[in-house]
């Protein structure tokens, strides 16, 4: 199976296929021109992509099958890094039926997620979720790593078409932490991860942290390929727009241009050009504006790059309402705004309807601006709606989701014993049977009995499970509880006392256990002001934030009142800033949509502590809570919306007494403010 880069999988594939029929000297050659065609794609796309049109025979008729899988994933990546996503997403196809032949769970698994990113490009990113959800849901227990880091971009994606920022941002930071752990995997690649997270800065009003992202990685990367340097000059010029910084914004573009022309990226030249035409539109140049969205719709339309189409079309409707032909620059944007309705992007639509609004004001046409902000209020205020109500049902089918499973494992185990002591039962009566008739009555009594006890059985579960579930959570959010969490740390008191020695104890001190007690800012303002019920809704959506903000085997509980902990394990030193910081991202870059339809903004203050997995026994999670909560304090002090870590603590001191702790201060790099 797949579960590296292509030369790592060929490297390996003679030993695979040591007993095929193949010739052994055409497996090698196969290999080694693999290996070269993806050294020169990193080079010159357009080459490579060419030259494996070109020996498709040879590099995929007869050969084995990991040979083949890889030759097909080269060409996907070529297909792909071209823009040329009907070819690439026509290869998924290939490999989703070969692999399926060989019953490779992973690689149908892999390019089963392309049709995500088709249904994506094709303007229905409902239907992408949809898809998505059930994939992950089908695969996630394959444990594959690559599955799961590329499932995190098509999470982001998706989140990030949808508005949905905060999301976006906790699945890509996730997906480039498993890059980070595993640079081995062929997909998804760092740089890729970067310049979505570039990309979701600058969609969050962040765009000097854009400008940040991509020189750190051109800082430490050097000589990057064409595509990549391409991309982030690209990315530089809209980051340079949204800080009304237009001249550096064209050179940026043009450097993205020369490289997207020179290397035959025809779909990112569209994106190019129609940036450039946004440009122009911020400097009141309409008649230069119109020329590149027109640019661009030609090279968008050639490679069928949708967004790009809807961008330039958008474009070329505001530059001739800029020059004063309304009515031919609203049967563009109509048009657009059409399509992105359709497909379901309503805030897409809404976004298009403010700036038409606003030009129709520039251009005296008060009645037609004024209806169009009334359709775009009542957008909004229906994807309001919309979000609250998958809020609360997302979090319902999470809780009934854990339930479902529990009482499912608590049945099975209840079977289990029954049906051991029904075999028992009926190997007596065989072994001791006096007659047929006592034989039947006997099975007739021992049936009646295995009824009835599957129907106790079952209820018994039920009870269990509901019992098990209200004992260990939280009834308002579902989180875990204090009672939970203790017997958590037994459990790693137990484990870590069998760490206390020689090699363990230096290998455990590599990474730490973090907790991280957060409280949410001005609370009793938001019950005082907005009712017990909004409060209650606040919490609820906190706690939902923070699983989604955590991995899977962290522990989230509500802590008392507004506090909540966060118990993660194995975390580096230089990991620590990260998580917390992205724990106050998630709770603070979005507002909370009460029941009357208004956005609440909420934030929360952190206080983080590590201790080793094999900590002093005088100096444990208690002590280590004790010192979070006065970091927390010291938050507060602070004026709030930020996280301390406790840098250093005097392991055996304990937690009353008056010592100077040192600090590390975390902000949120994104939070979101009404507006004036």
């Amino acid at each position: 199976m797949w579960c590296g880069t292509v030369p790592a999988l060929l490297l390996a594939c003679a030993s695979a296929c040591g007993a095929a029929e193949v010739d052994s000297t055409r497996i090698a050659a196969a290999q080694a021109r693999l290996r070269e065609l993806a050294q020169l794609a990193e080079k010159s796309n357009p080459k490579a992509r060419a030259l494996l049109v070109q020996e498709a025979a040879a590099l995929d008729a007869a050969l084995p099958y990991p040979v083949r899988i890889a030759y097909l994933r080269l060409l996907r990546r070529t297909h792909a890094d071209a823009g040329k996503l009907r070819e690439a997403y026509a290869v998924d196809e290939q490999v989703i039926r070969l692999a399926g032949l060989e019953n490779d769970a992973v690689q149908v698994a892999l390019a089963s997620l392309g049709r995500v990113h088709k249904l994506l490009n094709d303007n229905d990113p409902a239907a992408a979720m949809a898809l998505l959800e059930s994939l992950n849901a089908q695969y996630q227990g394959l444990g594959n790593t690559e599955f799961t880091a590329s499932a995190d971009v098509a999470y982001g994606a998706i989140y990030n078409i949808m508005g949905q920022h905060d999301r976006a941002f906790s699945h890509y930071l996730r997906g480039l932490e498993l890059v980070q752990r595993h640079p081995g995997l062929w997909t998804p690649r760092e740089p890729d991860l970067r310049l979505a997270l570039a990309r979701l800065y600058v969609n969050t009003g962040a765009p000097a942290k854009a400008l940040d992202t991509t020189r750190a990685y051109r800082e430490a990367r050097g000589a990057m390929p064409p595509l990549v340097e391409a991309s982030m000059h690209f990315m530089d010029g809209r980051a340079y727009v949204s800080l009304s910084q237009l001249r550096q914004a064209h050179v940026s573009f043009g450097r993205a241009l020369a490289l997207a022309r020179r290397n035959e990226l025809s779909w990112l030249e569209a994106n190019i050009l129609g940036n450039v035409a946004d440009a122009w539109l911020k400097e009141h140049r309409y008649l230069e504006a119109e020329r590149a969205a027109r640019a661009a719709i030609v090279v968008a339309e050639a490679v069928v790059e949708q967004s790009a189409i809807q961008m330039a079309y958008a474009n070329l409707g505001f530059a001739l309402f800029g020059q004063g032909r309304i009515l031919e620059g609203s049967m563009y944007i109509d048009r657009t705004a059409a399509e992105l309705r359709k497909a379901g992007a309503m805030l897409g639509v809404a976004n298009m309807l403010a700036e038409k609004g606003a030009a129709l004001e520039k251009a005296g046409l008060y009645k037609q601006a004024l209806q169009t902000v009334r359709e775009r209020e009542g957008i909004l205020e229906t994807l309001a709606i919309e979000r609250r109500d998958k809020a609360f049902a997302a979090l319902q089918e999470q809780f009934n989701a854990k339930q479902r499973a529990a009482q499912i494992a608590s049945l099975r185990q209840e079977n289990a014993v029954k049906d051991a002591e029904i075999r028992n039962r009926t190997l007596r009566q065989a072994v001791t049977s006096l007659g047929a008739a006592l034989a039947l009555v006997l099975s007739g009594f021992v049936t009646m009995l295995y009824r009835r006890s599957q129907r106790t059985g079952r209820r018994l579960a039920e009870l269990n499970a509901e019992l098990a579930h209200s004992s260990a959570h939280d009834p308002l959010t579902g989180l875990y509880n204090r009672r939970s969490f203790v017997e958590r740390m037994r459990q790693r008191d137990l484990q870590a006392g069998e760490r206390r020695s020689g090699e363990l104890a230096a290998q455990a001190g590599e990474s730490d256990d973090c907790f991280i007690l957060l409280d949410i800012d001005h609370f009793k303002r938001i019950n005082d002001q907005h009712g017990h019920a909004a409060g209650d809704l606040v919490l609820v959506e906190v706690g939902r934030r923070l699983n989604e903000a955590v991995r899977d085997s962290d522990m989230v509980l509500r802590w008392g009142g507004e506090e909540f902990l966060v118990y993660s394990q194995g975390v580096t030193a230089s990991q620590y800033p990260l998580l917390v910081q992205r724990i106050l991202n998630a709770i603070a870059a979005a507002p909370v949509v009460l029941e009357d339809g208004s956005a609440l903004a909420v934030s929360a203050t952190a206080g983080a502590v590590s201790l080793p997995a094999a900590p002093d026994p005088a100096f444990g999670w208690e002590q280590a809570i004790a010192l979070a909560d006065r970091a927390l304090y010291k938050g507060k002090e602070a004026g709030r919306n930020r996280g301390f870590i406790v840098d250093a603590a005097l392991p055996g001191q304990a937690p009353g007494d008056e010592l100077e702790l040192r600090l590390q201060l975390v902000t949120p790099d994104m939070y979101w403010q009404p507006a004036h």
